[in-house]
């Protein structure tokens, strides 16, 4: 397997959006409204399916792989591993169930199994959900070929995993993924395997992007499905419609809309910024009462020895990164909505030194922000960065040079990035 080419993002270019695109961008309200974890997920039901399958329909799910993800995802693990069943290291020194190349796995291997863990390529969790984020990285599923010859730089490899997943694929696929399962593990299915994920689902069919609360609905499995009982998100009117590209967008009004190209859960962290965009700044603000300070449908943020700088409850800098990262399914970070949310010095404490390739916070003994997708949530802008505001102060969207306002006036700050992002 072989990496793609690495593609350098400059946050300079937010600056040069052409004047119609910017206006067109202001009516995207009257668009059609898209789920950022509906799109590209598939119709089938993971419900009693062992449990590799459902690793494979969650994987292809949770990274929008569209209708026939899953058996993608199947047909390059039989290729691959025979369904782990052999998993030794190739001579090329690929390893693991679904045989990703150690530096390839170091930037697009994600924790499962171990939410906020390292990823493991010998988890088969880890490595299908691992593989269904390097291949839609690499253009899937616009362009199956061009994502599988990204995987294996073989055109005899890419014709193999297209005739599987047709196999796997239609009115019949699933039954035959089973029998190929079974027939390779002599009869049986694998035992012993790690439970299946669980993720929120989300939902903006009423113009926002609202994660269930109160933990995993009954109808949200790693098998997708969308949450219900979203109404009270209706009230904060947040249009999340993705526009092209890979760079967010800052608009006018100072929310931001998220890039079409970045993943379901970087989408939900640009979401998550809007909804407590131009609150108030407060110390302390965000850190008690979790399920209120990081609800994504009514954010009440609690905490704090007094009012915030304009007399309104707020929140601090690690108090608005928390809530970005919550908002994108990163709780399990803070102990999941019963533990604590850190002060900024302790935001090494988890995901992985350095920058990521869509999402990295920033953070000193005094100060954390993060960037998502091109832009940067602060609650310290960048003066000038866009039209003053009234409170000056609070979790702001502003551009990418944020960062390097920052570091030359209050840094320097060390890196850190969620796993696989």
């Amino acid at each position: 397997m072989r990496k793609p080419n690495l593609v350098v993002l400059v946050g300079g270019l937010l600056i040069g959006v052409p004047l119609g695109l910017l206006f067109s961008l202001i009516f995207l309200g009257e668009a059609q409204q898209q789920q950022l974890c509906g799109d590209g997920a598939s119709d089938v039901s993971a419900a009693g399916e062992p449990p590799l399958v459902q690793y494979y329909i969650g994987a292809a799910n949770r990274y929008g792989l569209g209708e026939n993800g899953y058996a993608y995802l199947a047909a390059i693990n039989n290729v691959e591993t025979t369904f782990g069943t052999n998993l030794k290291t190739s001579s090329a020194g690929a390893l693991g169930w679904m045989q990703f190349q150690p530096g390839t796995f170091v930037r697009y291997g994600v924790a499962v199994s171990q939410p906020g863990g390292a990823p493991d390529p010998y988890d088969p969790q880890d490595a299908i959900y691992s593989a269904a984020n390097y291949l839609h990285a690499s253009g899937a599923p616009g362009n199956w070929s061009e994502a599988i010859f990204t995987y294996n730089h073989s055109p005899a490899y890419v014709a193999q995993v297209e005739a599987l997943a047709a196999r796997y694929s239609g009115p019949n696929g699933l039954q035959d993924l089973r029998a190929d399962l079974t027939a390779a593990w002599g009869g049986t299915q694998p035992s012993g395997l790690p439970a299946p994920a669980t993720f929120v689902s989300y939902s903006s069919s009423d113009g926002g992007c609202c994660p269930s609360e109160g933990g995993p609905p009954a109808s949200v499995n790693a098998g997708g499905g969308t949450s219900t009982g979203q109404a009270s998100c209706a009230g904060l009117n947040i249009d999340v419609t993705p526009v092209p590209g890979r760079i967010a967008v800052i608009l006018p009004n100072g929310l931001a809309r998220p890039p079409e190209q970045a993943p379901p859960d970087v989408q939900a962290m640009v979401a998550a910024g809007d909804r407590i965009n131009d609150m108030d700044y407060q110390w302390g603000g965000g850190h008690a009462d979790l399920p209120l300070s990081d609800s994504q449908t009514d954010p009440q943020p609690q905490g704090g020895d007094g009012p915030g700088d304009n007399g309104t409850p707020g929140y601090d800098c690690s108090g608005s990164t928390g809530y970005v990262l919550v908002g994108g399914g990163f709780a399990s970070y803070f102990g999941g909505l019963i533990g604590a949310i850190p002060s900024s010095g302790n935001f090494g404490a988890f995901g992985m030194p350095g920058r990521g390739r869509w999402v990295t916070w920033y953070f000193t003994a005094g100060h954390v922000f993060i960037y998502v997708a091109g832009i940067v949530f602060d609650t310290n802008h960048t003066p000038g960065a866009r039209p003053p505001t009234n409170p000056p102060t609070g979790p702001r969207w502003t551009t990418a040079g944020d960062v390097a306002w920052e570091q030359s006036t209050s840094g320097p700050y060390a890196p850190q990035h969620p796993v696989g992002l």
